[in-house]
């Protein structure tokens, strides 16, 4: 019954569900959420940086361009397996510290990748790479949601300008990263992203615990009972599409525009970079037309958008036209980066209180 009310008044725009916050209360958060896009800065940079190159690293190791993907994958393999469970602890053990830990191994990953002799140890290196990342993603999703309960009129703003700030990172970050790869190899990418996290883990320190823990303990949903709502299984339908997308996105972009159209590292870093300063726009459109027409209206019209984009860029790679294909992907970068804040306030608006890491948690599982 909480669940659905907090649903119905996320829909109904009121506000419901929490008390209303104060002028004060507001900057309070607002000045946290800012500490926390801070500390994700140096590796969204990163992040951004490796995204073009981590195909061709693969390559290195004897990967061709249909296995490539089996490195793309290693990660989300670690976080298939351990979404739902890290969000159960986030919501038993607190969210900052595994915000805190997360980045800790996520170092300890990519620094195994840079380093990696073999393809097994890639692998392995991979793996730890997801293992990070589903143990710090479960940790701050659900600070983010706890931290905005009292100023709802936040949340979707600050999402809207989060992932504008990644995009933002991802302009610099590919870029760079080509640059450094022309100079000082691929793996100087993998050791740039290790100390983004460390810097990162530092920041996230120095941030409260949000959870507040219940005055009576009462056993939190499971996941059968959670995919038998409504919402989860749109967010999880939704979710699915959009994380295939861009798979597909990492997997086969990098290599057609160096195989197809002859681009260079630098290069692909560089229409990465483009696709990124896309989405700073498209992330701030989506924030402001989902306050005004609601999160289904924008997803379903991203969604549109990014199949259209997806049949162009296939065209467009037949006919061996690289500008059509540039021009379709970025409709995809520009719809893509619309539907994250409308995709994202939707989901922590409608998680249950008492199972808020395993509900957010569950879209990116299924997804």
């Amino acid at each position: 019954a909480d669940r659905r009310r907090v649903g119905r008044a996320w829909r109904q725009g009121d506000g419901a569900g929490a008390p209303a916050a104060d002028t004060e209360e507001e900057e309070k958060t607002q000045g946290l959420l800012q500490v926390l896009l801070a500390s994700q800065f140096p590796l969204f940079v990163g992040v951004g940086a490796l995204i073009p190159i981590l195909p061709l690293y693969g390559q290195q190791f004897g990967l061709s361009a249909s296995s490539v993907g089996l490195l793309i994958s290693s990660p989300s393999v670690a976080k298939l397996l351990l979404n739902v469970p890290m969000g159960r602890l986030a919501d038993s053990e607190g969210r900052r510290l595994l915000m805190v830990i997360g980045m800790l191994v996520l170092a300890l990953g990519d620094f195994g990748t840079g380093a990696a002799a073999t393809l097994p140890l890639l692998i392995v290196a991979r793996l730890i790479t997801g293992a990070g990342l589903s143990i710090t993603e479960a940790g701050t999703a659900a600070w983010i949601a706890d931290t905005t309960e009292r100023t709802p009129g936040l949340r979707a703003s600050f999402l809207g300008v989060q992932t504008a700030a990644i995009s933002s990172a991802f302009v610099l970050g590919p870029t760079l990263g080509g640059m450094a790869v022309d100079r000082f190899g691929m793996s100087s990418i993998f050791f740039m992203v290790a100390v983004g996290a460390l810097l990162c883990a530092a920041g996230f320190a120095t941030l409260p615990e949000a959870r507040v823990k219940p005055e009576q303990a009462a056993d939190p949903p499971g996941v059968l009972e959670l995919l038998r709502d409504r919402d989860q299984q749109a967010l999880a339908a939704i979710s699915t599409a959009f994380y295939a997308g861009g798979a597909c996105k990492l997997t086969v972009v990098p290599t057609i525009a160096t195989q197809t159209f002859g681009a260079t590292p630098t290069e692909v870093g560089q229409l990465f970079s483009i696709f990124a300063a896309i989405g700073i726009a498209g992330t701030l459109v989506g924030g402001k037309v989902t306050e005004a027409l609601g999160p289904r209206a924008v997803l379903l019209g991203c969604g549109t958008i990014c199949a259209a984009a997806f049949a162009g860029a296939s065209f467009a790679v037949a006919a061996g036209a690289k500008e059509a294909f540039v021009v379709s992907l970025g409709f995809w970068a520009a719809a893509g980066a619309a539907k994250s804040p409308a995709l994202q306030a939707y989901a922590m608006a409608v998680a249950p209180s008492d199972a808020r890491g395993a509900a957010l948690a569950l879209p990116k599982t299924v997804g």
